[in-house]
This record gives C-alpha cells, sequence and structure tokens, in this order.
C-alpha cells in the first residue's frame, strides 16, 4: 500500500512538472496587442508605428495586433471617445486589448486660438482611469517629447517654443537632413520618420529626462498644470518591452 500511494504521488509530480514545463512556452508565444489613440492624426502615430514596424521585424508582433485608433477628434475627450469607439476589422473592441492608450497634449489655450482648456485634459485623464485605459500625456505638445532627447527642461515652455528649440538642435545634430525643416512640416509622416531614426540613439537619454521630471513634482505632481512632464515614456518602455 505505501508503494502504491508513493507510485501514486510521484506520477503526480510528474504530472506537475510537465505541466509547469509547459508555462512559459505558452507565456513566449502570446503576441502582445496594443490599441492607441492619438491626439493629431499623423505624427504621433507615425512614431508609434515606427516603433512597431522593429518589433514586427522582430517577429514579436504583428500588423493585426497593433492598432490606431480611427481619428475623428483632436481634443483629449475626444480621442478617448476615438479608442472606446474603434472597431477592428475582426470586430474586436478596446477593452479586448492587453494594452489600451490615449496619446494627448495639455496644449493650453492660446489667445489667437487653438489649444485645450483644462477641464476637457482633466476630463480626459479621469474618465481613461475609469475605463482602464492609460495614458500618455504631453504638458505642453508632443515634440516636448523630442526636447527631452537633448536636454532635461524643469522651466515652463509652451508649444510654439518647444517646436523652435526642437527644430533648432536637430539642424545643429544633422544640418543637411534638416535643413528644410520648419514648424509648418515638422508633423509631416516623411519627417517624422526622420526625427525617429535621427533620435533613436538618445531615446533612454529621453526616457530618463522623462521620468526625472515626474520625480521632480514630488507628491504634488498634476498633469494639467506641470509644465513641463510627460509619461508618453511609459507606453514607449512598454512597446520596447516586447523585444526582451
Amino acid at each position: 500500500m505505501a508503494r502504491r500511494g508513493g507510485d501514486k504521488l510521484f506520477n503526480q509530480g510528474k504530472e506537475l512538472n510537465k505541466l509547469d514545463f509547459k508555462r512559459p512556452k505558452q507565456n513566449k508565444n502570446k503576441i502582445p496587442d496594443v490599441i492607441i489613440a492619438c491626439e493629431d492624426e499623423v505624427s504621433a502615430p507615425t512614431y508609434f508605428k515606427m516603433i512597431v514596424k522593429k518589433l514586427i521585424e522582430a517577429k514579436v508582433i504583428t500588423q493585426d495586433s497593433f492598432v490606431i485608433a480611427d481619428h475623428k477628434h483632436t481634443n483629449p475627450l475626444g480621442v478617448l471617445h476615438d479608442l472606446k469607439n474603434h472597431k477592428s476589422k475582426h470586430g474586436k473592441n478596446y477593452k479586448e486589448f492587453e494594452h489600451k492608450w490615449i496619446v494627448i497634449d495639455r496644449d493650453i489655450e492660446r489667445v489667437n486660438g487653438g489649444g485645450h482648456n483644462k477641464e476637457d485634459f482633466n476630463n480626459a485623464i479621469n474618465s481613461a482611469k475609469e475605463s482602464k485605459v492609460e495614458v500618455a500625456y504631453m504638458n505642453d505638445s508632443f515634440e516636448l517629447w523630442y526636447l527631452l532627447h537633448f536636454d532635461y527642461r524643469t522651466t515652463a515652455i509652451l508649444r510654439d517654443e518647444i517646436l523652435e528649440k526642437v527644430i533648432e538642435k536637430l539642424k545643429v545634430k544633422n544640418p543637411h537632413k534638416f535643413l528644410k525643416l520648419n514648424s509648418e512640416n515638422i508633423k509631416q509622416k516623411n519627417y517624422t520618420k526622420m526625427v525617429f531614426d535621427e533620435l533613436l540613439e538618445f531615446q533612454e537619454i529621453a526616457i530618463k529626462n522623462a521620468k526625472k521630471l515626474l520625480v521632480s513634482y514630488g507628491d504634488s505632481h498634476n498633469p494639467e498644470n506641470n509644465n513641463p512632464s510627460t509619461t508618453i515614456h511609459k507606453l514607449i518602455e512598454i512597446l520596447n518591452s516586447f523585444k526582451k
């Protein structure tokens, strides 16, 4: 009897070992899926597609498992609506994606028009949290992410100055490549691709600078009020982690 009981336990142990052996293989083969809704129609989506292009080449993600939601709104709360209302070609909705993100700018209202009011920005962040959607925000604009590849900056800066400084630094880094770069064309697809390629070697620096900025605000951090600040690095780190 003792031998039979021992044999039974031994066989159970072998079955458990088999299951344990299989689990890592199943996890390894799981393809991550991501849906992102962006405030702008060209530059931010193009930037993320450049990251994903490398993931597709590395065969860790597929074209179908990465989705940019249909672009219909240019205000933060509208971007969240775009995410929630998106239907993939297979009928998959945003809730079914493992990673759900909106990418929005604070873009403070300007006297001559443009920008967003703070209520819209805050409501987008709060509503996203309730819907279990992550937020990659930039205060003040998307190009702050570019600037952080060059500098760690703690003083407030608005969209026009950010563009001016980014263009200046890119022209210094590669005068030939960015000879005709200006505030009107920097958001175009071809220039966004060139900026991505040019700054890729400094991406880790930008991530460190973005993290350092968030830490500098401590417990008083307020996305709407704290300029400069961003959480875009969190989304980029997640995408980069797929390679590992």
